[in-house]
């Protein structure tokens, strides 16, 4: 193995103390209970691979590919080790050695999800398929359809200060969220319009193992928010949020949730009457996509006859960093307590800021034939309750 690259210093001897505290805040650990499912575990298999200890094999790359990139381990480290960079960096020096299956379904992904005809032949198609049993068996999704009506297209001109970033798999299956936002800021007197030019933010190709690819993205991405035409740029995808947040160092992006959640803040006597149970999830990436989580409680809770629900476990959901692609049987496991806080409390709806997480949750409903439940955006909600 060529071990030249001296960029890569994955592990840091003086840094990671193989503590283990980290291990009861990882959701892979939780489910599997094996050590190479744990950060510690993984930070052995890199240093293992960079030393030349190991091979590049299936089987340890696996344990690399595994990771949801929710970083709770980060939170509980005590040497404040920068498990992203490690993970994110491993993931690229030892892309080519991925088995084939895993680099076709990133190149297919990714191929798709930022190329404006290929995404617009994927959004017809489900448009199309919503009751096709080969989608279904796809995605599991035929019974909870996505909101996926067209953009307003009158809101597209004029002189707009805000501009509204969809993502990519956001512009797919939740495109009925940019609408939301749009109607929000009408009824707070804002202007604001889709930004056009952008296709993708870069996590996805940066956090499965193609770092320079994600980057070019990244920097298409802010060359646009920040070329003058607008006053701040909002979205509404918490895992773009996070990975725009951690590469751009202007002051141009907000995360639409919080944007509007710091609008409505100080109004009173704007919401309808509700009569729901209503569970809201917190994604992993709320802290990092700065979203104040107890501001969203806040404003919910002057919804009159809202029942508010907060899943009991801290864990990530199981989507993170396309594992709902790469490792489903993850995905599923890892989400299956909040299914069952799901069931016990007799929710009606779920309200989640991440697209992965939406994906993750309905694809577990359906599973579990849960026809009366179903998942939203909580700026969606609030628009619909808005007066």
């Amino acid at each position: 193995m060529d071990n030249s690259a001296k960029q890569y210093k994955i592990l840091d001897p003086d840094n990671c103390a193989m503590c283990g505290m980290c291990l009861n805040h990882c959701p892979t650990y939780k489910v599997n209970n094996n050590e190479s499912e744990s950060p510690r575990g993984r930070i052995s298999i890199i240093h293992g691979l960079n030393a030349s200890l190991l091979a590049p094999t299936e089987s340890a790359l696996k344990h690399l590919n595994s990771c949801t990139l929710c970083l709770a381990c980060e939170s509980a480290c005590p040497a404040k080790v920068d498990f992203y960079g490690l993970i994110t960096k491993a993931r690229d020096k030892y892309y080519k050695k991925q088995k084939f299956l895993f680099k076709l379904k990133s190149f297919f992904i990714s191929s798709i999800l930022t190329n404006p005809i290929l995404k617009r032949i994927l959004f017809e198609f489900i448009n199309f398929a919503q009751d096709i049993f080969l989608y279904k068996k796809f995605f599991n999704i035929k019974q909870k359809k996505y909101h996926i009506d067209a953009y307003d297209e009158t809101v597209k001109n004029g002189d707009s200060k805000i501009g509204i970033f969809s993502g990519c798999a956001s512009d797919i299956f939740q495109k009925n969220v940019a609408n939301d936002c749009i109607e929000v800021l009408k009824k707070n007197n804002i202007k604001s319009e889709l930004v056009q030019k952008v296709e993708c933010c870069g996590s996805l190709d940066y956090n499965c193992g193609r770092i320079e690819k994600g980057l070019r993205y990244n920097n298409i991405t802010n060359n646009e928010f920040s070329n003058g035409k607008y006053k701040k740029v909002i979205g509404y995808a918490s895992g773009c949020s996070s990975f725009i947040n951690r590469n751009n160092k202007s002051n141009i992006y907000e995360d639409a949730t919080s944007f509007i959640l710091n609008l409505l803040s100080n109004k009173i006597d704007k919401f309808k009457e509700t009569n729901k149970n209503v569970c809201i999830h917190r994604p992993c990436t709320t802290k990092s996509a700065e979203i104040d989580f107890q501001k969203l409680l806040s404003v919910l809770e002057t919804i009159p006859n809202l029942k508010i629900f907060t899943f009991e476990d801290n864990y990530c959901c199981g989507a993170g960093a396309q594992n709902l692609l790469h490792n489903t049987k993850n995905s599923i496991n890892i989400i299956e307590p909040k299914i069952e806080f799901v069931k016990s409390n007799k929710i009606d709806l779920i309200l989640t800021y991440n697209i992965g997480c939406s994906l993750n949750f309905i694809n577990s409903i359906n599973i579990n034939n849960m026809k009366r439940v179903d998942v939203m955006h909580p700026i969606s909600f609030i628009n619909e309750r808005l007066k």
